[in-house]
């Protein structure tokens, strides 16, 4: 008997530690690094990030389909995802918040492009997220 318990109680954290790690690969930590915006008169300019009311630090959450702001002193609503598509070494993410967006990951050197649009003006923020 203790040794069906033992063997169940192995399982189970087996079990639990399978599930954590699935979800950790199912999910990215990133920092964004560089904000642009252009317009159709006045060209590019840089932006401070939270001058764009920009987090720091993201997770995005590919099971939820949400990037969620890991910024306290960024408050944003969890930004959701429409697509995600796996192209080769990269994934694609796209969406629409505002504006239509889409976005960039390096599967293997882990960089991001976010890339976002409205009328007579873009967006590119640039950064970097952790590879599980």
């Amino acid at each position: 008997m203790k040794r069906l318990v033992s063997t169940l109680f192995a399982v189970m954290l087996l079990s639990m530690a399978a599930q954590a790690l699935a979800e950790e690969g199912n999910a990215r930590i990133c920092a964004l690094t560089k904000a642009i915006e252009c317009n159709i008169d006045e060209g590019c300019v840089e932006w401070s990030l939270p001058d764009m009311n920009l987090p720091r630090f993201i997770k995005i959450d590919f099971g939820a389909k949400v990037i969620k702001s890991l910024d306290k002193t960024v408050q944003r609503e969890d930004t959701k995802i429409s697509t995600i598509e796996q192209l080769g070494a990269v994934t694609m993410l796209q969406g629409i918040e505002q504006r239509g967006w889409s976005m960039e990951l390096g599967n293997e050197d882990g960089y991001l492009t976010l890339t976002a649009s409205g009328e007579d003006h873009g967006f590119v923020v640039f950064g970097h997220c952790m590879i599980p």
